[in-house]
């Protein structure tokens, strides 16, 4: 478990961020990813490590989210600084632009904000994406395109 939490876990905990886990709660969310990871180890399929993760994380954000909201904490305060920053003016710019991004994310509906994470973000094919989200394809190339628009109107409005 060791090497799981080694090898994937700067993955597990920017997607955990990008899904809109707050940073206050970023490590006990992510630790509990690697806690149910652990429980389930037997159920791991042929299709891979990461998918697996993905698919725990999305959970964890989702249950994450549905507190927050009972709550009503505050999800995003500040990105947390890049492990090695590339220079001073660029990491400036970055953190900026990171912060700009999850402040926009925060303000999509969860089914809209995981298909654009999940295809945007993580690059994943939409057909992908569809079957993780567990919708027709159709539905989820709406919800990213309703994203897209949610997010270029907030954008612009900034």
């Amino acid at each position: 478990m060791r090497e799981i939490v080694h090898s994937h876990g700067r993955y597990v905990w920017r997607l955990l961020r990008y899904l809109g886990v707050g940073d206050q709660d970023l490590e006990d969310i992510c630790q509990e990813v690697f806690t149910t990871a652990h429980r389930k180890l037997g159920d791991l399929a042929d299709n891979g490590l990461r998918p697996w993760l993905r698919a725990i994380c999305l959970n964890h954000a989702k249950n994450y989210r549905r507190r927050a909201r009972r709550h009503r904490e505050l999800l995003v305060d500040e990105m947390p600084e890049p492990v090695a920053p590339p220079s001073q003016e660029e990491g400036l710019e970055l953190a900026h632009a990171q912060k700009l991004l999850l402040s926009l994310l925060d303000r999509l509906d969860e089914d809209c904000r995981t298909i654009f994470v999940l295809h945007r973000v993580e690059e994943m094919p939409m057909e992908q994406v569809a079957k993780i989200a567990r919708c027709p394809l159709s539905t989820a190339y709406s919800r990213y395109r309703r994203a897209c628009a949610g997010l270029e109107k907030a954008l612009v409005n900034t």
